[in-house]
């Protein structure tokens, strides 16, 4: 049993030492910076997993009733316009949080991850939560949003049409 807890306590410092040592931050208009973060089921995620996609990274918390508001918006405008963005809901309240009993209470349908040591977080600059970045097909960050996405924003994102 040390062995395993030995080998896991290894193992998660060579991740964290490899993800935390690029030291990248977040700007408009550049390559959005790694995500490190893994979905409910223990997978880790990369934004190489949505090439050529436009993907919206939600930064949200299980305490903050704005964020879960948002999401269940978030998950009505995916469920209408399948496939037009790809939608990253990236919980930030650690390791010790029980998200899955959050989405399971919410019915949440999103894809949820969880930003366990906040580099995710720490990379793109986070206040606070609610906070959107939308990266486009190319991977570049094309915009910011604190607080609430406004409605306009989203229809501008989930309809037919492109960003540019």
């Amino acid at each position: 049993m040390l062995a395993n807890f030995l080998r896991f306590l290894g193992i998660s410092a060579v991740i964290f030492f490899s993800v935390s040592c690029k030291e990248e931050s977040v700007q408009i208009g550049q390559p959005a910076p790694e995500i490190a973060a893994f979905d409910l089921q223990g997978n880790k995620a990369s934004l190489s997993d949505w090439q050529g996609k436009t993907v919206l990274i939600n930064f949200w918390s299980e305490t903050c009733g704005a964020c879960i508001a948002e999401l269940r918006t978030l998950q009505q405008w995916a469920e209408k316009y399948p496939n037009q963005v790809q939608l990253v809901a990236m919980n930030i309240d650690g390791e010790k949080a029980d998200t899955q009993a959050i989405v399971t209470k919410r019915q949440l349908t999103l894809p949820i991850f969880k930003d366990q040591m906040k580099i995710t977080a720490e990379r793109y600059q986070l206040v606070g939560t609610p906070t959107s970045f939308v990266i486009d097909p190319s991977g570049k960050v094309i915009y910011k949003f604190e607080g609430l996405l406004p409605e306009e924003e989203l229809q501008r994102l989930f309809t037919p049409t492109k960003i540019n």
